[in-house]
């Protein structure tokens, strides 16, 4: 097929056919135009009421006070001792697995732990504990609950084929970390 180049504006004309061109009319897009400028101002708006929101210093609840004295849950330690013990009877009474008495003696020491800091410990693990900050009044009882649960972890959880501390430590070693910490938690 033999093709004619088209090289001029002559030539261009003339292989347009100008006879049918035929102008459009105007395109209403007002509508468009109006919906994308409400939702541009709805944005907007959501991000005014975002940045106010999010920029302001988040405030602790109030703590409720704390009850102190003989009637308060950790005001003596006899029964938390209790708890401790019934934990060792029952583990000799076959009650429980070792690994289960291990568990509820974390549950226990955790348990006292929140009743005396005020603070709720029943779901930390020992790197959340490792990595928040004691409070200034019981530091040493803080630090003595992350050494209690460092010691429950290796026959809680490790596997006792491979893990030394976990095969040599008994129940009543663990009930006694446990004791250790409920007396002395200083208040």
């Amino acid at each position: 097929m033999n093709r004619i180049p088209i090289t001029t504006a002559a030539d261009i004309t003339m292989a347009i056919k100008l006879d049918d061109l035929n102008p459009v009319g105007e395109l209403d897009q007002s509508g468009m135009l109006t919906a994308m400028l409400a939702g541009c101002v709805a944005i907007a708006c959501l991000l005014i009421v975002l940045i106010i929101v999010l920029s302001r210093p988040r405030t602790a609840p109030p703590r409720a006070p704390r009850p102190k004295g003989a009637h308060h849950p950790t005001g003596g330690t006899r029964v938390w001792q209790q708890r401790i013990d019934a934990v060792v009877q029952r583990y000799h009474a076959q009650d429980i697995t070792r690994d289960q008495a291990f568990t509820e003696l974390a549950a226990i020491a955790r348990e006292y732990a929140s009743g005396v800091s005020g603070t709720v410990m029943a779901t930390q693990t020992l790197s959340d504990l490792n990595r928040a900050t004691p409070p200034t009044s019981g530091k040493e009882g803080f630090t003595l609950l992350r050494q209690t649960i460092a010691a429950l972890y290796p026959p809680q959880f490790a596997d006792e084929r491979y893990n030394d501390a976990a095969r040599t430590t008994s129940v009543e070693q663990g009930a006694e970390w446990v004791s250790a910490l409920v007396e002395r938690w200083r208040r």
